[in-house]
């Protein structure tokens, strides 16, 4: 039977108390799952997004990607990891989604997502080094309930979505900067609420806990890359006091920030 050639497993894992990191430039296509927990995601050396409960992001060759749990904790990390001719269609129709600008995407029936990605591995531990059809048709009802959750969630006005794409964009790419999302609404005649809603649509966050989650990635990497005083640090990412920041910073990361900097430095 050669309806489902072209597919290749290459790796494959559900792990429950999952506790590691990954730093690196993907050689295949992976379907990463979040089951349950937090973890963080960070493309391109981009500041570091967090995410938390039943989600999805696509690994793909091109991008450097660096995603893991945060310090103490663990999470229930599934993925599956493919390559060969058929993913390659999978992802030019379409079918396989690459969005670097915005790769997370919700799951609407998490227990659903998961069962499908262990009765994949369940028929690839039986059938290696073989990818069997059946296991290659789930593999296809994966990736349309990937195209499901994407439907229902809320979708961008189109005459806004330029607009919010970008302006999400800049404030992760620049967080230290002074934002005020008040004007912001203003500029395009929107009521606070309005304004909160449609960015939420892009960011997954409203507009302030995105800002402050930026503002956290960003002094992460100057603990672990500069030598900078916590207060400069604090200055650099956009937050006047000092004492706010490391009260933010310990209930983000669960550590002070000087104590992040001794256990990143070991």
């Amino acid at each position: 039977m050669n309806f489902f050639d072209g597919h290749t497993f290459s790796l494959y894992g559900s792990f429950p108390d999952h506790a590691g990191e990954s730093h690196h430039v993907p050689v295949y296509f992976g379907v990463q799952y979040n089951h349950a927990g937090r973890f963080y995601l960070a493309l391109d050396r981009r500041p570091r997004m967090e995410y938390e409960g039943p989600c999805v992001f696509i690994s793909h060759p091109g991008p450097f990607f660096e995603y893991g749990v945060f310090p103490g904790e663990t999470r229930h990390h599934n993925f599956i990891c493919s390559c060969g001719e058929r993913v390659e269609r999978y992802v030019a129709s379409g079918l396989l989604p690459l969005d670097d600008e915005n790769p997370v995407r919700k799951i609407a029936d998490p227990e659903r997502f998961l069962d499908t990605m262990l009765r994949i591995m369940k028929l690839l531990r039986r059938s290696a080094p073989l990818a069997p059809p059946r296991a290659v048709l789930l593999y296809e009802d994966l990736l349309l309930q990937l195209h499901e959750a994407a439907a229902e969630e809320p979708q961008l006005p189109a005459f806004h979505e330029e607009y919010f794409r970008h302006l999400v964009a800049e404030v992760r790419n620049h967080p230290e900067k002074p934002w005020d999302f008040a004007a912001e609404a203003a500029k395009r005649n929107l009521t606070g609420h309005h304004f909160r809603r449609l960015f939420k649509t892009v960011a997954k966050l409203p507009p302030q806990q995105f800002l402050i989650n930026c503002r956290l990635e960003l002094a992460a990497v100057l603990l672990t890359g500069t030598p900078h005083p916590v207060g400069t640090v604090a200055e650099l990412c956009g937050i006047g006091s000092e004492f706010y920041f490391s009260r933010l910073f310990k209930a983000r990361f669960r550590l002070s920030p000087l104590r992040y900097r001794r256990e990143s430095a070991r």
